[in-house]
């Protein structure tokens, strides 16, 4: 134990940049860094320790409850997941954070809760989500590009919102919940997609905009709604 009362491999991930903590097997706050802390509320990332999210004052009780479900969900298939969370924080700003959830396995490789780290969206780093999510090769990737380059494709809000969910492997009930729309007035949205995008089917429309460079947008719609999107489960 070092002189704050943590052990060496807890205070390393002060030093790394975003947020980090772990959480026992009740979702139990063990551990959490000082940006973490910060923007949740907290001037020490102590106090949180022996908290659950429903004690996070900005937090309301139904996301607290849907974090805990992705918390069971980590530990329960054993694999992570990538989690896009756009909430209003402790300063009363809305931010949204990229973060991942892995189990947290103990020396004899026992689940003994989760980890979880994230990364602030920015609009200087949103460009980013793109690299993510698209899998083609560097010289297909160029081919596509030069041929996209003169691409102006408009969407209204509503089909920037369902393009960005469809992106992410998203079907229509999911979005429908999501964006509380009814799942025929989606499936209507899909088409009239494929039709700007004049794409045959819903895997071309994807392709077709992920060439386009939708796969590196959110919606500015989106980022003032909280959710909290399972975008990748390995």
């Amino acid at each position: 134990m070092n002189n704050n009362g943590n052990p060496p491999s807890f205070e390393i991930l002060n030093q790394l940049p975003g947020c980090w903590g772990c959480k026992d097997i009740n979702s139990v706050f063990v551990y959490v860094n000082e940006e973490y802390a910060r923007i949740i509320g907290f001037n020490n990332p102590r106090d949180c320790i022996g908290l659950t999210d429903f004690d996070i004052p900005h937090l309301s009780a139904e996301y607290a409850h849907l974090f805990q479900q992705q918390d069971l969900q980590v530990m329960t298939s054993e694999k992570p997941l990538r989690i896009l969370d756009i909430h209003p924080y402790a300063d009363g700003y809305w931010r949204a954070h990229l973060f991942t959830k892995t189990a947290w396995r103990d020396d004899k490789s026992k689940i003994i809760g989760t980890i979880f780290s994230g990364i602030e969206l920015k609009h200087t780093s949103l460009l980013e989500i793109g690299h993510w999510i698209c899998r083609s090769d560097k010289t297909r990737q160029q081919e596509r590009n030069n041929f996209n380059k003169h691409v102006n494709i408009l969407l209204n809000t509503r089909e920037s919102e369902v393009l960005f969910l469809l992106l992410y492997g998203k079907k229509p009930q999911y979005i429908s919940k999501t964006l509380q729309l009814a799942v025929k007035t989606v499936e209507n949205y899909v088409v009239r997609l494929r039709e700007k995008f004049n794409a045959n089917s819903k895997g071309e429309l994807i392709e077709l905009a992920l060439d386009a460079g939708f796969g590196s947008h959110i919606p500015e719609s989106m980022l003032k709604t909280q959710q909290s999107i399972i975008l990748k489960e390995y």
